[in-house]
């Protein structure tokens, strides 16, 4: 899993989240646009969960070009910004999903295996 996130108490509540639900997941973080890109292109990854705003894009612009160049990989976007305001773009630009951090201690785990387990099964049909 990799998380990016430009605030470190966030990428660490995001990876302490993420411990709880996915004990023996391997996290990796990026604290802006160009980390991510960078990390999200070097290797291979269940799910890449990225903040709205970051310096160097933000998470739709590392959508947009991940969406390109590695389609498969599900992205989940966080951000503190008003779902009503950005939940139907992030989907549109090729998101899974969209989490307001306010409802990320809720939501978090319970989305990324409702992801984790749509990928599982988009799978296990193609090959």
């Amino acid at each position: 899993m990799l998380i990016a996130d430009d605030h470190p108490i966030v990428r660490q509540r995001l990876r302490q989240l993420l411990a709880e639900g996915f004990p023996t997941a391997e996290v990796e973080e990026a604290n802006d646009t160009t980390t991510l890109l960078t990390i999200a292109m070097n290797s291979e990854w269940d799910i890449i969960i990225s903040d709205l705003a970051m310096p160097g894009g933000g998470g739709l612009y590392a959508l947009e070009k991940l969406k390109i160049a590695k389609p498969e990989v599900p992205f989940l976007i966080v951000s503190t910004y008003s779902e009503d305001q950005y939940a139907s773009r992030a989907i549109n630009s090729g998101a899974e999903a969209f989490i307001n951090k306010d409802n990320a201690d809720e939501q978090l785990v319970n989305k990324v295996r409702e992801i984790l387990e749509k990928r599982k099964e988009k799978t296990s049909t193609t090959d």
